[in-house]
């Protein structure tokens, strides 16, 4: 492989993990010490789809059943999630934000529109398509490969 391809690659990701590093301290603010990367990776996913199934939500994170499962207990204790039987399908649970989770989101909501006008704002908009559409066409070559291997 070509030299200038690597140390051009290892540039982006020093780039990227400064930034990412950077805008964590931003969100440590609203992070709760006792709510792990993956469970907040979960109740985003069920704020997108306000309601959904255990066995949606595990297909969507890529993990089994049963992790899925113990990351719902933790998450249900703290009162971040409420869990219910589908009226429709007594054998399928449903997964919903409870108070915690509601608020989480709201939290988040807030954090993010003010990081957006703290620092995305201070980029060009043509600057902004330009990071997306890098970024979108990086994610899908990522995806195409890992599927072409499975």
């Amino acid at each position: 492989m070509d030299s200038k391809i690597i140390n051009i690659v290892k540039e982006i990701n020093q780039l990227e993990y400064a930034c990412n590093s950077m805008l964590t301290k931003e969100y440590e603010k609203l992070l709760d010490d006792n709510i792990s990367n993956s469970q907040i990776i979960v109740l985003g996913h069920i704020h997108e789809n306000e309601s959904i199934s255990t066995k949606e939500l595990a297909k969507l994170m890529n993990i089994s059943p049963s992790a899925i499962s113990q990351t719902l207990n933790r998450l249900e204790s703290s009162k971040y999630i409420k869990r219910t039987i589908n009226p429709d399908n007594r054998r399928e649970i449903i997964v919903q934000l409870d108070i915690k989770g509601e608020e989480y989101i709201e939290n988040s909501n807030k954090l993010e529109l003010e990081i957006i006008e703290r620092f995305y704002s201070k980029m060009s908009w043509e600057d902004l398509l330009n990071l997306k559409n890098i970024m979108g066409k990086f994610a899908e070559i990522i995806k195409e490969e890992q599927e072409s291997k499975e």
